[in-house]
């Protein structure tokens, strides 16, 4: 008698784990065919999962890597916003895409503010702090136009703007990031000098610095046009590389 009872215990438990198996299985079969129907792919697991994202951080400071995990934890994605000289097609999407893959598309919501050939001088007049804010950002990226400065401006006259354009971006109380722009060639100064009195505007008033200057060869024929000055093609690859490998620990 007490066989017989087990044997039907089991049963009943097998036929109610099948039966659950099957009411899921119909359940995700029709919400596949429903958004079927209104022409959307279908994928069960929706937002990349973590356990650990400290492979991905291991090269941005502390106050990054906090903002990445409450994100991730909150399901609130961070707006980056990149204000730079470059071309959103350009080290940009190279970017976004990659944090895309490393991160997933729930993380960071990537937007470019492009100034294209604009000094310092002229960013201080176009207010580019409220354009930016009008961005909504949590991390501003922005690079100081040193490229596009050297040939119209003094090197002290760039660093009075750029301490200008950071108190303006600080004012904003979002998460700030400096970088330089791309080489250049200058009789009257060196960009390496540029790079480095750029830094000392950023380290004076408590903005992290990232400098990509060291990633470029002393010889530039590949990297830049001769004809304007910008980046080819294989010149952007090469300063996007470096973005990605800071941002997700490659």
């Amino acid at each position: 008698m007490k066989a017989k009872l087990g044997v039907n215990v089991v049963a009943a438990v097998l036929c109610g784990v099948v039966m659950y198996t099957g009411v899921q299985h119909w359940q995700d079969q029709t919400e596949a065919q429903a958004q079927a129907s209104e022409g959307k792919p279908y994928t069960v697991h929706r937002e990349k999962q973590f356990s650990d994202v400290s492979a991905y951080t291991k090269n941005l400071p502390e106050f990054i890597t906090e903002q990445i995990e409450s994100s991730i934890a909150n399901k609130k994605p961070l707006t980056l916003v990149l204000a730079t000289s470059a071309n959103e097609s350009g080290w940009p999407e190279q970017l976004k895409k990659e944090l895309e893959k490393t991160y997933g598309s729930d993380v960071f919501s990537v937007k470019t503010l492009s100034y294209g050939n604009q000094t310092t001088d002229e960013l201080v007049s176009s207010h580019i702090a409220v354009q930016i804010d009008k961005l909504q950002p949590n991390i501003i990226l922005f690079e100081t136009p040193l490229q596009n400065d050297y040939q119209q401006l003094t090197l002290d006259e760039t660093l009075q703007n750029t301490d200008e354009l950071i108190h303006q971006l600080k004012d904003l109380r979002k998460t700030l990031i400096i970088q330089p722009s791309q080489p250049y060639l200058s009789q009257a100064e060196s960009y390496e000098e540029g790079v480095e009195a750029i830094r000392g505007v950023s380290e004076e008033n408590w903005v992290h610095y990232i400098n990509h200057s060291l990633i470029w060869p002393f010889h530039l024929g590949e990297y830049v046009h001769k004809s304007d000055g910008h980046l080819t093609k294989k010149g952007g690859e090469v300063w996007g590389s470096y973005l990605v490998n800071w941002f997700t620990g490659k």
